[in-house]
């Protein structure tokens, strides 16, 4: 009996001191969710301009909260004390905390847009690195979307659907649109299967980031694409003819 209990108090310190150190993560990682936000965020002159700035407000706050604790453990009480608002406060700006969510989704979706067409990458290696070197660029805004993710992986939460359009959307924008991408792909690996393992990589990479400090992110999605390139090039220089028909007959299906 004395050796359960010493087990199970151990388990607790360790679940206590486990959830301490993720919340100093999430905090370092978000600590420049708000500046971030609010320096892409510059709203107009005019009457409305207090009542903008207010929600801006909300919405970044709203980010580094969900970040730490997750949607699901997170409160418009809490929200509301953070911005020194009362509950009734914050709901005059948003109806509910699942409107929250939704601008605070549109964060990471926006501020992605803005850097691609400021660097006008054109062809999908490049657009993933830079992609990549956002994300790095912008540890808050990560952080909160891997933490969204895994939690919308439930199919009631209300973030779910907005993660199932994501990912249609990342695997057209990753899918390589050159007439050679699948006439260069070995048999049996299709342009859309390299997009997907293109996303897997992306993702599988921010997480670790996380974990490890030491590791750079840029330069691992850089080294993915060169291998699919130089896979490509040795399968178009050793195909065999048996292989040109077999494409042209899974063509012609």
């Amino acid at each position: 009996m004395a050796a359960s209990i010493t087990q199970r108090s151990s388990r607790d310190k360790y679940s206590r001191r486990s959830h301490r150190h993720a919340r100093t993560r999430a905090k370092r990682d978000t600590g420049s969710l708000y500046v971030e936000y609010m320096a892409e965020h510059t709203g107009p002159r005019g009457p409305y301009r207090k009542g903008l700035q207010r929600r801006r407000e909300i919405i970044a706050a709203a980010a580094e909260l969900f970040a730490e604790s997750g949607y699901a453990h997170s409160s418009m009480r809490e929200l509301a004390r953070r911005m020194r608002l009362t509950q009734t406060g914050v709901l005059h700006h948003f109806a509910d905390k699942e409107e929250l969510l939704v601008e605070v989704l549109g964060l990471r979706d926006s501020s992605v847009a803005d850097y691609l067409s400021e660097v006008h990458a054109t062809d999908v290696a490049t657009q993933s690195r830079e992609v990549a070197r956002h994300s790095a660029e912008h540890e808050g805004l990560t952080s909160l979307f891997i933490i969204l993710s895994a939690e919308a992986i439930d199919r009631d939460h209300p973030a779910h659907s907005y993660f199932v359009e994501h990912y249609r959307a990342a695997q057209t924008q990753t899918l390589d649109p050159g007439p050679e991408a699948a006439e260069r792909a070995p048999t049996g690996v299709s342009a859309e299967m390299i997009a997907t393992l293109g996303i897997a990589v992306q993702d599988g990479l921010q997480l670790q980031r996380r974990y490890r400090d030491d590791l750079d992110v840029v330069e691992a999605v850089d080294a993915f694409w060169r291998l699919v390139a130089a896979a490509r090039a040795h399968w178009s220089q050793h195909q065999g003819p048996q292989d040109s028909d077999r494409r042209e007959g899974d063509d012609r299906d």
